[in-house]
Order: C-alpha cells, then structure tokens, then sequence
C-alpha cells in the first residue's frame, strides 16, 4: 500500500536532518583530524555543501569518468601528451563524498609508491555495510581488513596457488582448453557460453574435483549471480548506504531502498556459491572417491594435523579460501578470454601474427602445450597485450589508508579509501604509446616489457592488471596460464572474424562492455 503523502513528506525531512548532522559532524572532526602541517589535500572538484562530491561519483562508465576527473584535476592541459606521465603532482585525484575521502592513484609510479614502499598503511580495505553486511562477503579475505585473520587464509590460499605449484594445474587446463575447442566448433554462436563454462571448469575442478554439467550447471547459475551483484556493488559510490551506514537500517518496503531487496537476493546466491559446492566436495572426501584438488588437499592437511580432529574454524578457513578462488576466477577469466576474442576480431593482422607463429613452431600434428611457452614469445605478446589493452577489472578493489600520511606535500588522511586507476596507468601514452591499439609487438621490441615470461614483478607496470602491493591477486599465476593455453589453442585451431547477416553481408564489430568492477 502506497504511503501517504505527509509520511513521505516527514522521511523527507529526516533524512535531510541526518544528512545535515552527518556532514556538520564529518566537518568538525576533519578540521581536528591530526594533520600537523595543515597540508592540503590532493587535487579535486570542489566539494558541495552537505554531500560533498557525491555527483562526481560515477554511476555507470566509471573508466571514462575517473578519466575526466584526471584530465580535469590532474594539473595538465587536457591536449598534452604529458596527461597521463608519470610522477608529478597531477597523479592524484581527490574526492570528499559525504565525509568519507576517496582518492585516485593514476600513475604507475605514484602507484608503486604508495602501495609498495609503503604498503604497510596502504593495504587495508574499507568497511562496506553493503558488501560486507547487507550482501555477505565478510568471509573472503579479498574484501578483508588487513590483520591476522587475513594473513591465516592468504597463507591458505598461496600454499596451493602459488608460482612453484602453478605446473600441477596444467594438466586440468589443457584437458578444459582441448574441451573448448570442440564446444566452439559444435556451436560457434554460444562462445560466450563456451568461455564461461571453460572458466568454470577449470576453476571447479581445480578448487573442488567436481566436473561441472554440459549445460545449466547449477553452480555456475548461482555463481553468476552472487558475483554480478558483487561487480555493481564494489566500485564506489554504486550505493548510497556505504557512504550513509544508516541507511542499512531502513526497512525493505521504504520508498528508495530497493537497495535492500537486491542485497537480500545476492546474500542468498552468495552463501549459496560458497557451501554448495564445499558440501560436495566433502561428500566425495567422505565416500572416499575425490579427487586431488584445493579443498581435497587441506582438508587431507587438516586430517594429518597432530589433534587428529579438524577444528572447526580451520575448516571454515578451507570453505572460505575456497569459494574465494571461484569467486575472483570465473568472471575475470571470462571477461579476458571475451575481450581477446573481440581483439583478434578487430586485429586480424595480431591474428595472422600468431598463427604463423604457430604454424612455424609447432606445425599441423599436435595443439601447443605449456612446454611451447619459451618457444611461442609472440603468443605470450598477445596475452600481455591482453591484459594491458582490457584490463578485467579498471579500478580494482580499493585499499584503504590506515594511518595519516603525506605525500608530495599532500595530506591523505587515514580511512581515505583509495582507488588504483588501472585503466589510466596502462593506457599511459607515455608507457605505452598508441594505448587505444591492440598491438603484441610492443611487447617484442626492446625495452622495459621485452620477454617472453608473464611472471611480472611490482616494477613492471603490467602487474597493476593483477593488483597492488600486498593485495596482489594471489592466483594470478594460475589465471594468466589459462590465459595462455586457451588463446594458443584457439589460434591454433580457428580462424576468427566477425559474424555475417542473414544475407551473408559481413557484420562490423561495434566494441562494447559492461561497467562495474569486472568489465
């Protein structure tokens, strides 16, 4: 039943109220926040009274927003080839949002500053009553504070994702790779299907043991709706309750807070994607018929431990560094694998590259294997090129500030949430020129990206596609082979080019993508 007019008129004039005491109370205790040399803050648009920059935030097309905001606030004219150079104070990019700071980190350098050498106040994480709260992801030690807990389940998580363990995964992503091949050739029109079931596979067999179903598998189901919800709702300012905590509060039937029926569905699929597949996982434990895998192997741990009895909290550990490994695999693998196949379809000169490669190295009598890699330097030009060109996530996941600190004579306050700008480091002109064009080669030619190798180190500007500093995505060795297996695979098999109509007439391809935090 619709509310009356007068009650409408009253939540009105309340949630004005508390806006009012909210901002009054923001801006006392920033004017006595520690800050011993009244240093300014970063550069920025001019707050507004009471909301602060609240219309500055993106609400849709984040990527070209942020970069407006750097080209408008970065301290150059937007006509210079120097918009995007490294250093300089025109790196960062300050926003004050009902209170709550958020800056933007635009340059590698800037980026490296911050949260490598000085990583230990950088690699926090913002509480999020949205995320955290409303729609459940408190257990990944993605979305963690910094602290020990965190440390417990990313020594978990390394233990059996790490760099010297990556070739025991090999074997599971060629089989899923060779699979691939055949769905595409069966059904070329559901390639979208086909990369996310390629996804899903490898990261279901390698977390879980389990061999997902041909069609409707009801774990990816679920899975692609915890994790959408999670892309719309961790870039910031995608909801309102984050920068207002009040607002969680509010009951489900108010006008204005649909917010809370969306995060009541995702909380459901999201405690869903996280057990269901643990639960079968320990069925097979239990019936003795599993098979090696992430959660087949600690639990095995945990079995041998002296106490003989596995605590529960160290299973719940095993549950939750589980479900984070398919929850940070599926979509970014298939959004990388999707924008590849959209630049070869917009670059068939990279493709022509790459199958001569191909053909040259390997010839027409077997598909290329992981032991092809040192061989195949163009090939892996092209997943580098990838992961530069598309970066899967633009923004990543903010960090947070712990303490105060200055930084070229700016003041960042503690709690400042803070945004790697992915996109505007790796579409540096200056670090890499042309950074609209999809081009391999400037991978091949002599330089700081010259090699054959994908195991980037934090100096090489290419590893901001994974994260930063201590937050770093801790599976991304595993990922970046799937990468390799299945593009090396798809080029060596097909040729791809864009569609044709119902008359046979070519289609040109009009390049497209999703905002939010996966793109």
């Amino acid at each position: 039943m619709p509310l009356p007019l007068a009650t409408l008129s009253v939540y009105g004039i309340i949630v004005l109220a508390l806006f009012l005491i909210i901002y009054l109370h923001k801006r006392r205790r920033d004017r006595t926040q520690a800050n011993p040399h009244s240093l300014p803050y970063p550069p920025g648009p001019r707050p507004l009274p009471i909301i602060g920059n609240l219309l500055d935030l993106a609400r849709g097309n984040e990527i070209e927003t942020y970069l407006q905001l750097y080209k408008t606030y970065g301290g150059v004219p937007t006509h210079s080839r120097l918009l995007f150079a490294n250093g300089g104070l025109g790196d960062l990019v300050f926003l004050n949002v009902l209170g709550k700071k958020v800056l933007f980190v635009n340059s590698f350098q800037t980026a490296h500053h911050l949260f490598e050498k000085r990583s230990a106040n950088y690699s926090d994480r913002n509480h999020s009553p949205m995320l955290h709260e409303l729609m459940g992801w408190d257990w990944t030690f993605g979305h963690m504070p910094y602290g020990e807990r965190w440390k417990a389940h990313r020594r978990m998580f390394h233990r059996q994702f790490q760099q010297s363990v990556a070739p025991a995964h090999w074997p599971v992503q060629r089989k899923e790779a060779h699979a691939l091949l055949r769905r595409i050739l069966d059904s070329p029109d559901d390639l979208i299907d086909h990369l996310r079931h390629n996804a899903a596979s490898v990261i279901m067999n390698v977390t879980y043991g389990i061999k997902v179903a041909p069609k409707g598998d009801r774990f990816i189901t679920i899975a692609e709706k915890a994790l959408a919800g999670m892309a719309e709702a961790a870039n910031p300012g995608a909801f309102l309750v984050d920068f207002l905590p009040f607002l969680k509060h509010i009951p489900e039937w108010v006008p204005g807070a649909g917010f809370q029926r969306k995060a009541r569905e995702w909380k459901e699929a999201v405690y869903e994607m996280r057990d269901a597949p643990f639960e079968t996982a320990m069925q097979a434990i239990n019936a003795g018929r599993a098979s090696a895998s992430f959660v087949s192997n600690l639990m095995g741990d945990l079995e041998s431990a002296e106490s003989k009895d596995s605590p529960e909290k160290d299973v719940e550990l095993v549950k939750a560094c589980a479900g984070m490994s398919y929850a940070a695999g599926t979509e970014s693998t298939l959004s990388a694998l999707s924008s590849f196949v959209l630049a070869i379809v917009c670059h068939p000169e990279v493709q022509a590259k790459g199958q001569e490669e191909l053909d040259r190295v390997i010839g027409y009598t077997r598909l290329p294997d992981f032991s092809d890699r040192e061989s195949l330097p163009y090939i892996t030009a092209i997943v580098k090129e990838l992961l530069r060109w598309s970066p899967v996530a633009p923004l990543g996941l903010p960090h947070m500030a712990t303490n105060n600190d200055e930084y070229n004579g700016f003041f960042i306050p503690a709690g400042t949430t803070i945004v790697g700008n992915t996109w505007a480091i790796l579409h540096n002109p200056i670090t890499f020129p042309n950074p609209s064009v999809f081009n391999p080669d400037r991978f091949l030619v002599s330089g700081p990206h010259k090699g054959s190798s994908t195991d980037l180190s934090p100096l090489d500007p290419l590893s901001v596609t994974f994260g930063y500093g201590r937050r770093i995505c801790p599976g991304r060795y595993l990922a970046e082979a799937q990468l390799w297996i299945s593009i090396a695979c798809m080029l060596a098999v097909f040729n791809i080019s864009p569609g044709v109509d119902e008359s046979g007439r070519k289609i040109n391809p009009e390049p497209a993508f999703t905002s939010g935090l996966i793109r």
